[in-house]
């Protein structure tokens, strides 16, 4: 298993939350995913608000964090 930072995001009159997965780093853990947001949380909280404050339009009203556990299969 590996793990995601996601965020999820409100918009202004939207009744369906947006889901973005943070895509430049994952993590072995949810504790080392939680630990890099600690770390790093101003830079990303920059990074959401630049990206998705106003998306097609629509108002960013609210956002939370989550470290999401993602299983995966290789194929050999």
């Amino acid at each position: 298993m590996i793990w995601a930072l996601s965020i999820m995001l409100w918009y202004v009159d939207e009744p369906k939350q947006d889901i973005q997965y943070w895509q430049h780093q994952t993590f072995e853990s949810q504790w080392e995913c939680q630990e890099y947001l600690a770390k790093n949380k101003l830079p990303i909280v920059d990074s959401i608000l630049e990206t998705f404050r106003n998306k097609d339009g629509k108002l960013l009203q609210n956002f939370e964090f989550y470290c999401e556990g993602k299983s995966y299969v290789m194929d050999v």
